[in-house]
Protein backbone atom coordinates (compact mmCIF):
# COMPACT_ATOMS: atom_id res chain seq x y z
CA UNK A 1 0.00 0.00 0.00
CA UNK A 2 1.46 3.62 -0.72
CA UNK A 3 1.76 6.13 1.69
CA UNK A 4 -0.87 8.15 -0.52
CA UNK A 5 -3.55 5.69 0.42
CA UNK A 6 -2.41 5.21 4.15
CA UNK A 7 -2.76 8.84 4.40
CA UNK A 8 -6.31 8.65 2.92
CA UNK A 9 -7.09 5.76 5.20
CA UNK A 10 -5.82 7.02 8.29
CA UNK A 11 -7.99 10.88 7.61
CA UNK A 12 -11.30 8.68 7.15
CA UNK A 13 -10.57 6.77 10.37
CA UNK A 14 -9.70 10.32 11.81
CA UNK A 15 -13.40 11.21 11.10
CA UNK A 16 -15.51 8.75 13.28
CA UNK A 17 -15.31 9.46 16.90
CA UNK A 18 -15.90 6.28 19.25
CA UNK A 19 -18.85 8.09 21.28
CA UNK A 20 -20.29 5.71 24.37
CA UNK A 21 -24.17 5.23 24.19
CA UNK A 22 -24.25 8.05 27.09
CA UNK A 23 -22.18 10.28 24.97
CA UNK A 24 -24.76 9.80 22.03
CA UNK A 25 -27.70 10.33 23.83
CA UNK A 26 -26.57 13.62 25.34
CA UNK A 27 -25.32 14.48 21.74
CA UNK A 28 -29.19 13.88 20.64
CA UNK A 29 -30.36 15.83 23.41
CA UNK A 30 -28.97 19.03 22.67
CA UNK A 31 -29.39 19.02 19.27
CA UNK A 32 -33.58 18.72 20.60
CA UNK A 33 -33.64 22.67 20.90
CA UNK A 34 -37.04 21.63 22.49
CA UNK A 35 -35.61 19.19 25.34
CA UNK A 36 -32.91 21.54 25.96
CA UNK A 37 -34.84 25.01 25.94
CA UNK A 38 -37.31 22.79 28.63
CA UNK A 39 -34.53 21.99 30.47
CA UNK A 40 -33.84 25.34 31.10
CA UNK A 41 -36.96 26.09 32.36
CA UNK A 42 -37.20 23.54 34.57
CA UNK A 43 -33.86 23.89 35.89
CA UNK A 44 -34.42 27.38 36.69
CA UNK A 45 -37.71 27.05 38.58
CA UNK A 46 -36.58 24.15 40.82
CA UNK A 47 -33.35 26.02 41.57
CA UNK A 48 -35.16 29.00 42.39
CA UNK A 49 -37.51 27.06 44.66
CA UNK A 50 -34.94 25.52 46.76
CA UNK A 51 -33.14 29.11 46.77
CA UNK A 52 -36.33 30.98 47.42
CA UNK A 53 -35.76 31.60 50.92
CA UNK A 54 -32.35 33.93 50.04
CA UNK A 55 -33.73 34.92 46.96
CA UNK A 56 -36.78 36.41 48.87
CA UNK A 57 -34.41 38.07 51.35
CA UNK A 58 -32.71 39.59 48.83
CA UNK A 59 -36.31 40.92 47.17
CA UNK A 60 -36.49 42.59 50.69
CA UNK A 61 -40.01 40.49 50.66
CA UNK A 62 -41.18 37.75 53.33
CA UNK A 63 -44.20 34.89 52.68
CA UNK A 64 -45.45 35.69 55.82
CA UNK A 65 -45.35 39.49 56.62
CA UNK A 66 -48.89 41.42 55.66
CA UNK A 67 -48.65 44.08 53.48
CA UNK A 68 -51.73 45.68 54.04
CA UNK A 69 -50.83 49.01 52.77
CA UNK A 70 -50.60 48.03 49.14
CA UNK A 71 -54.87 46.75 49.72
CA UNK A 72 -57.64 49.08 49.90
CA UNK A 73 -60.66 49.12 52.29
CA UNK A 74 -62.35 45.98 50.25
CA UNK A 75 -59.04 44.17 51.31
CA UNK A 76 -58.48 44.13 47.55
CA UNK A 77 -54.80 44.84 45.86
CA UNK A 78 -54.38 48.49 44.77
CA UNK A 79 -53.34 48.49 41.14
CA UNK A 80 -52.73 46.90 37.76
CA UNK A 81 -53.01 42.83 38.22
CA UNK A 82 -53.40 42.39 42.16
CA UNK A 83 -50.82 44.87 42.83
CA UNK A 84 -48.17 44.02 39.97
CA UNK A 85 -45.46 46.26 41.04
CA UNK A 86 -41.22 45.89 41.14
CA UNK A 87 -41.71 45.34 44.84
CA UNK A 88 -44.49 42.61 44.39
CA UNK A 89 -43.86 40.94 40.58
CA UNK A 90 -47.09 38.92 40.98
CA UNK A 91 -49.01 41.11 43.36
CA UNK A 92 -50.77 41.11 46.56
CA UNK A 93 -53.01 38.33 48.10
CA UNK A 94 -56.66 39.38 48.01
CA UNK A 95 -57.68 39.59 51.72
CA UNK A 96 -54.48 38.86 53.80
CA UNK A 97 -51.96 41.27 51.51
CA UNK A 98 -49.28 38.26 51.35
CA UNK A 99 -46.74 38.57 49.02
CA UNK A 100 -47.69 36.26 46.09
CA UNK A 101 -44.41 35.78 44.57
CA UNK A 102 -43.04 34.79 47.80
CA UNK A 103 -45.68 32.38 48.53
CA UNK A 104 -45.53 30.88 45.06
CA UNK A 105 -41.89 30.12 44.99
CA UNK A 106 -41.95 29.09 48.98
CA UNK A 107 -44.75 26.73 47.95
CA UNK A 108 -43.02 25.31 45.20
CA UNK A 109 -40.10 23.90 47.50
CA UNK A 110 -42.66 21.61 49.08
CA UNK A 111 -44.57 20.58 45.95
CA UNK A 112 -41.10 19.51 44.32
CA UNK A 113 -39.56 18.06 47.41
CA UNK A 114 -42.82 16.17 47.63
CA UNK A 115 -42.58 14.86 44.02
CA UNK A 116 -39.18 14.78 43.93
CA UNK A 117 -39.33 11.79 47.12
CA UNK A 118 -41.98 10.41 45.16
CA UNK A 119 -40.65 9.68 42.35
CA UNK A 120 -37.40 8.48 43.02
CA UNK A 121 -38.74 6.33 45.90
CA UNK A 122 -41.49 4.90 43.61
CA UNK A 123 -38.41 4.27 40.90
CA UNK A 124 -36.17 2.44 43.25
CA UNK A 125 -39.09 -0.02 44.60
CA UNK A 126 -40.40 -0.82 41.34
CA UNK A 127 -36.65 -1.48 39.96
CA UNK A 128 -36.07 -3.89 43.02
CA UNK A 129 -39.44 -5.58 42.54
CA UNK A 130 -39.73 -5.95 39.08
CA UNK A 131 -36.16 -7.44 38.62
CA UNK A 132 -37.25 -9.72 41.62
CA UNK A 133 -40.33 -10.89 39.65
CA UNK A 134 -38.57 -10.67 36.26
CA UNK A 135 -35.48 -12.81 36.94
CA UNK A 136 -36.70 -15.35 39.49
CA UNK A 137 -40.28 -15.65 38.07
CA UNK A 138 -42.17 -19.07 39.53
CA UNK A 139 -43.88 -18.30 42.73
CA UNK A 140 -42.32 -14.83 43.52
CA UNK A 141 -43.37 -13.21 39.82
CA UNK A 142 -46.87 -14.63 40.92
CA UNK A 143 -47.33 -13.16 44.14
CA UNK A 144 -46.02 -9.75 42.73
CA UNK A 145 -48.18 -10.13 39.95
CA UNK A 146 -51.35 -10.47 41.84
CA UNK A 147 -50.27 -7.79 44.70
CA UNK A 148 -49.94 -5.21 41.71
CA UNK A 149 -52.68 -6.62 40.49
CA UNK A 150 -54.90 -5.50 43.74
CA UNK A 151 -52.76 -2.31 43.80
CA UNK A 152 -54.30 -1.43 40.58
CA UNK A 153 -57.90 -2.35 41.06
CA UNK A 154 -58.04 -0.09 44.41
CA UNK A 155 -59.54 3.40 43.22
CA UNK A 156 -56.46 5.25 44.65
CA UNK A 157 -57.96 8.53 44.24
CA UNK A 158 -60.86 7.67 46.22
CA UNK A 159 -58.49 6.02 48.77
CA UNK A 160 -56.01 8.61 49.23
CA UNK A 161 -59.05 11.47 50.10
CA UNK A 162 -61.01 8.72 53.01
CA UNK A 163 -57.82 7.96 54.65
CA UNK A 164 -55.70 10.89 54.57
CA UNK A 165 -57.01 12.45 57.37
CA UNK A 166 -56.79 9.11 60.11
CA UNK A 167 -53.26 8.40 58.49
CA UNK A 168 -52.13 12.05 59.32
CA UNK A 169 -53.22 11.71 63.36
CA UNK A 170 -51.61 8.08 63.20
CA UNK A 171 -48.66 9.73 62.04
CA UNK A 172 -48.95 12.82 64.76
CA UNK A 173 -49.58 10.18 67.52
CA UNK A 174 -46.70 8.65 67.03
CA UNK A 175 -44.14 11.80 67.64
CA UNK A 176 -42.73 11.74 64.02
CA UNK A 177 -43.84 15.11 62.88
CA UNK A 178 -46.62 17.13 63.43
CA UNK A 179 -48.71 19.50 61.02
CA UNK A 180 -48.28 19.48 57.52
CA UNK A 181 -44.80 17.74 58.05
CA UNK A 182 -47.17 14.93 59.11
CA UNK A 183 -49.27 15.59 55.81
CA UNK A 184 -46.29 15.42 53.42
CA UNK A 185 -45.49 12.07 54.76
CA UNK A 186 -48.12 10.55 54.44
CA UNK A 187 -48.86 12.01 50.92
CA UNK A 188 -45.43 10.30 50.05
CA UNK A 189 -46.32 7.26 51.68
CA UNK A 190 -49.82 6.81 49.64
CA UNK A 191 -47.62 8.29 46.47
CA UNK A 192 -45.02 5.79 46.66
CA UNK A 193 -47.79 2.87 47.14
CA UNK A 194 -49.75 3.09 44.69
CA UNK A 195 -47.06 4.26 42.24
CA UNK A 196 -44.45 1.35 42.57
CA UNK A 197 -46.57 -1.01 39.98
CA UNK A 198 -46.38 0.49 36.98
CA UNK A 199 -42.86 1.02 36.47
CA UNK A 200 -42.32 -2.54 38.31
CA UNK A 201 -44.43 -4.05 35.39
CA UNK A 202 -42.46 -2.28 33.30
CA UNK A 203 -38.59 -3.53 34.81
CA UNK A 204 -40.37 -6.89 34.57
CA UNK A 205 -41.00 -7.07 31.34
CA UNK A 206 -37.20 -6.03 30.35
CA UNK A 207 -36.13 -8.28 32.66
CA UNK A 208 -37.97 -11.38 31.59
CA UNK A 209 -36.04 -10.64 28.06
CA UNK A 210 -32.92 -9.54 29.35
CA UNK A 211 -32.15 -12.71 31.43
CA UNK A 212 -32.67 -15.07 28.24
CA UNK A 213 -29.81 -12.95 26.44
CA UNK A 214 -26.50 -13.76 25.81
CA UNK A 215 -24.54 -11.79 28.15
CA UNK A 216 -26.56 -12.64 31.11
CA UNK A 217 -26.70 -16.96 30.12
CA UNK A 218 -22.75 -16.27 29.82
CA UNK A 219 -22.54 -14.88 33.36
CA UNK A 220 -24.29 -17.60 34.45
CA UNK A 221 -22.20 -20.21 32.79
CA UNK A 222 -19.09 -18.96 34.60
CA UNK A 223 -20.83 -19.46 37.73
CA UNK A 224 -21.69 -15.65 38.74
CA UNK A 225 -23.97 -15.00 41.18
CA UNK A 226 -27.58 -13.87 41.13
CA UNK A 227 -26.49 -10.53 42.78
CA UNK A 228 -23.67 -9.73 40.70
CA UNK A 229 -26.18 -10.72 37.58
CA UNK A 230 -28.64 -8.13 39.34
CA UNK A 231 -25.68 -5.69 39.52
CA UNK A 232 -23.56 -5.78 36.82
CA UNK A 233 -26.04 -7.34 34.14
CA UNK A 234 -29.12 -5.97 34.49
CA UNK A 235 -29.43 -2.80 36.28
CA UNK A 236 -26.70 -1.22 33.80
CA UNK A 237 -29.25 -1.77 30.86
CA UNK A 238 -32.03 -0.46 32.99
CA UNK A 239 -31.22 2.86 34.11
CA UNK A 240 -31.99 4.98 30.64
CA UNK A 241 -35.55 3.42 31.24
CA UNK A 242 -35.73 4.26 34.98
CA UNK A 243 -34.36 7.66 33.84
CA UNK A 244 -37.22 7.92 31.62
CA UNK A 245 -39.65 7.27 34.23
CA UNK A 246 -38.08 9.93 36.35
CA UNK A 247 -38.50 12.45 34.08
CA UNK A 248 -42.49 11.88 33.38
CA UNK A 249 -43.78 10.76 36.32
CA UNK A 250 -42.23 14.05 37.93
CA UNK A 251 -45.02 16.40 36.56
CA UNK A 252 -47.63 13.82 37.40
CA UNK A 253 -46.79 14.03 41.16
CA UNK A 254 -46.01 17.21 40.83
CA UNK A 255 -49.66 18.14 39.78
CA UNK A 256 -51.56 15.58 42.46
CA UNK A 257 -49.63 16.78 44.68
CA UNK A 258 -51.15 20.39 43.99
CA UNK A 259 -54.73 18.63 43.58
CA UNK A 260 -54.63 17.18 46.64
CA UNK A 261 -53.92 20.49 48.29
CA UNK A 262 -56.70 21.86 46.65
CA UNK A 263 -59.13 19.57 47.34
CA UNK A 264 -58.18 19.78 51.32
CA UNK A 265 -55.99 16.40 51.94
CA UNK A 266 -53.00 17.55 51.20
CA UNK A 267 -50.57 20.18 52.41
CA UNK A 268 -52.80 23.02 54.33
CA UNK A 269 -52.47 26.73 55.06
CA UNK A 270 -50.25 28.71 56.24
CA UNK A 271 -47.95 26.69 54.10
CA UNK A 272 -48.90 28.09 50.03
CA UNK A 273 -48.52 25.31 47.35
CA UNK A 274 -49.65 25.63 44.05
CA UNK A 275 -52.89 23.86 44.74
CA UNK A 276 -53.42 25.98 48.03
CA UNK A 277 -52.89 29.33 45.98
CA UNK A 278 -55.23 28.02 43.45
CA UNK A 279 -58.33 27.20 46.08
CA UNK A 280 -57.95 30.24 47.29
CA UNK A 281 -58.12 31.72 44.32
CA UNK A 282 -61.47 30.46 43.09
CA UNK A 283 -63.04 33.08 45.62
CA UNK A 284 -61.38 35.87 43.58
CA UNK A 285 -61.54 34.91 40.26
CA UNK A 286 -63.93 37.43 38.79
CA UNK A 287 -62.65 40.91 41.45
CA UNK A 288 -58.90 39.40 41.31
CA UNK A 289 -58.39 37.36 37.83
CA UNK A 290 -54.47 37.85 38.17
CA UNK A 291 -54.42 36.26 41.42
CA UNK A 292 -56.27 32.85 39.67
CA UNK A 293 -53.94 33.23 36.45
CA UNK A 294 -50.52 33.97 37.43
CA UNK A 295 -50.24 30.40 39.66
CA UNK A 296 -52.20 28.69 37.00
CA UNK A 297 -49.82 29.53 34.10
CA UNK A 298 -46.55 28.89 36.42
CA UNK A 299 -48.21 25.02 37.09
CA UNK A 300 -48.75 25.01 33.34
CA UNK A 301 -45.24 26.12 31.97
CA UNK A 302 -43.81 23.94 34.79
CA UNK A 303 -45.87 20.79 33.87
CA UNK A 304 -45.50 21.37 30.27
CA UNK A 305 -41.53 21.87 30.30
CA UNK A 306 -40.92 18.76 32.47
CA UNK A 307 -43.08 16.67 30.17
CA UNK A 308 -41.42 17.78 26.99
CA UNK A 309 -38.19 17.25 28.82
CA UNK A 310 -39.03 13.91 29.38
CA UNK A 311 -40.24 12.88 25.95
CA UNK A 312 -36.82 14.89 24.63
CA UNK A 313 -34.61 12.37 26.67
CA UNK A 314 -37.31 9.27 25.70
CA UNK A 315 -36.22 10.42 22.20
CA UNK A 316 -32.34 10.98 23.10
CA UNK A 317 -32.30 7.25 25.09
CA UNK A 318 -33.92 5.13 22.30
CA UNK A 319 -31.48 4.29 19.61
CA UNK A 320 -34.24 3.65 17.11
CA UNK A 321 -35.63 7.09 17.12
CA UNK A 322 -35.59 8.79 14.15
CA UNK A 323 -33.61 12.06 13.94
Amino acid sequence: MSSTDLAVEESVESTFVQRSPRQIAWMRLRRNRTGMYSAYVVIFFIAAAFLSPIIIKLWGLSSTDLYLDGLNDQAMPIGFGGGISWKHPFGLEPGAGRDVFSMLFTGSRISFTVALITSVASIGLGMLIGIAGGYYKGRIDALIGRFSDLLFAFPSFFMIIALSIPMVQRVEATGIATGNGARIIVLIIFFVFFGWPGFARLVRSQALSMRERDFVMAAQAQGASNWRIITKELLPNLWPTAIVFLSLSLPGYLSAEAVFSFLGVGIQPPASTFGLVLSDSVKYWQTDPAYLIIPSAMLVIIVLALNLLGDAIRDAIDPKAEK
